[in-house]
């Protein structure tokens, strides 16, 4: 039974990625995401549900649009790719039969991945930390703090220091408005951490925050690029392998 849901579970990531291009592409752009129909972005003709598939549309188009031949960018194959791989690899590293599992806890987890996953593919673009995402995402991850909270599962006390970190947070982001991109940059980067915190805790940031380092670091040595590096980006696809890892540890080796 688990393996036909876990089949499931990776065309669902799949379908997930293929909504997480459109999102990057389009809330920059501050276009509807939800009722607005599915566009080809060099000849805007508007796409069939043969041409949204994911995965397989890109293979049987051969990486093209069906009306116009342009050359589709791989990152779309990619990331739907990705996605669908993650949704597995998470559910696998739970390790117990899902059926049995809390499957609000479940939604949360795949819910906060996907906040995670476009607010580094944006980031990856544009080198800033989406608000609207990230405060969509504090919305949700507060949702699911009271549903915990009701349960008595979680200590309140913590959330509501927490709670007051963001507030500060918030108001020195307005502040910093006025002054450089970089310091507001830093800005977003750290209500970026806090969202990370909250919902993972303190050991698995600073594990995240440890890889995030060491990637930049190994990427700073590989590449003579002196570029702004996306250190949102890293940040968000390191915490989802440490939720992984950590996982596979706690799950099968103790």
């Amino acid at each position: 039974m688990n393996i036909f849901l876990y089949i499931i579970l990776f065309i669902i990531g799949c379908f997930f990625g293929s909504f997480f291009t459109l999102a990057v592409y389009r809330i920059p752009k501050k276009e509807d995401i939800l009722i607005k129909h599915s566009y080809c972005p060099n000849c805007g003709h508007k796409l069939n549900f043969l041409d949204l598939f994911p995965i397989l549309s890109y293979i049987f188009l051969k990486g093209r649009c069906r009306y116009c031949k342009e050359k589709i960018r791989p990152r779309y194959f990619i990331l739907e790719l990705l996605s669908g791989l993650t949704f597995l690899i998470f559910a696998i590293s739970i390790k117990e039969n899902i059926l049995n599992l809390n499957i609000v806890n479940l939604f949360a987890n795949y819910l906060y991945i996907a906040i995670l996953f476009i607010i580094a593919g944006i980031d990856k673009e544009l080198i800033k930390i989406e608000k609207s995402v990230l405060f969509f995402g504090y919305i949700l991850e507060v949702l699911y703090i009271v549903y915990e909270v009701v349960l008595g599962n979680i200590n309140v006390y913590l959330y509501i220091t927490w709670l007051v970190l963001l507030i500060i947070l918030l108001i020195l982001s307005n502040i910093s408005l006025k002054y450089s991109m970089k310091e507001k940059y830093f800005i977003q980067i750290l209500l970026l951490s806090l969202y990370i915190i909250i919902f993972n805790g303190s050991i698995k940031y600073i594990l995240t925050v440890i890889l995030t380092l060491l990637t930049i670091a190994f990427y700073k040595i590989k590449s003579k690029n002196k570029e702004k590096i996306p250190i949102g980006f890293y940040l968000c696809i390191s915490n989802i392998i440490i939720i992984i890892i950590t996982n596979f540890i706690c799950n099968y080796i103790y």
